[in-house]
């Protein structure tokens, strides 16, 4: 008997584990098209993949250093899981102070890192107000995002502007997980179509737009 409770046990185990593999072989193909006909948009691309097996992709676009890449949201347990698309200029020259300004703010936007930041500011009054705004040390002077912000978060599916002074960098909800799917195995299953081209380029300008300002400020 305990010989066949082990056989039966090893054959789980085995089932589990190539049950797993095919899983991330499967995620990893159908997140492999997200950015299809991206790569167009920028100097020198290069196509990678992070820790979490889901598409990084790099270049250069109006004369700096970018990087698209994409995150699961699954943390909240009430919500459909969304897939955010993190767009992140590097500095060509270091910009003056910090500033993390979060939209509808769930306190589970793990992929910020203000949630280590003690600095709280009163949120202009032109800026969405149901948002936090935080920093590190020293704050942006925010006058020069003022005509940026209230622009880009008129999207509703625009969630943060992250800026410290070697980037700067949005965060956008391109997805939402399939409702179904997610209710009935709580599993975050996305459609395999590419982001939208022209959403990216369109992020892609307002972020190096903002980037540029903060650095022409310094100069």
């Amino acid at each position: 008997m305990n010989i066949a409770v082990s056989v039966l046990l090893i054959m789980m185990v085995v089932i589990m584990t190539r049950k797993y593999r095919q899983d991330v072989t499967s995620k990893k193909q159908a997140r492999s098209s997200v950015f299809d006909g991206c790569d167009s948009l920028l100097q020198d691309p290069q196509a990678s993949w992070d820790k979490a097996n889901l598409p990084v992709l790099y270049g250069n676009y109006a004369g700096f250093k970018v990087q698209l890449s994409v995150v699961e949201d699954t943390l909240g347990w009430r919500k459909i899981p969304p897939l955010w698309l993190l767009i992140k200029v590097a500095a060509n020259h270091p910009s003056h102070g910090t500033l993390d300004f979060i939209a509808r703010p769930a306190n589970n936007e793990f992929y910020s890192p203000s949630w280590q930041w003690d600095g709280s500011m009163k949120i202009p009054a032109r800026w969405p107000q149901h948002a936090i705004l935080k920093y590190l040390k020293q704050p942006v002077d925010l006058a020069l995002l003022d005509n940026d912000v209230p622009e880009l978060f008129a999207d509703t599916k625009m969630k943060e502007l992250l800026v410290t002074p070697d980037m700067t960098r949005l965060t956008y909800m391109i997805k939402q997980g399939e409702r179904g799917e997610y209710l009935l195995m709580r599993n975050a299953v996305y459609n395999n179509s590419p982001v939208s081209k022209d959403i990216v380029e369109s992020l892609l300008k307002k972020a190096v737009a903002i980037r540029r300002n903060l650095e022409n400020a310094v100069i």
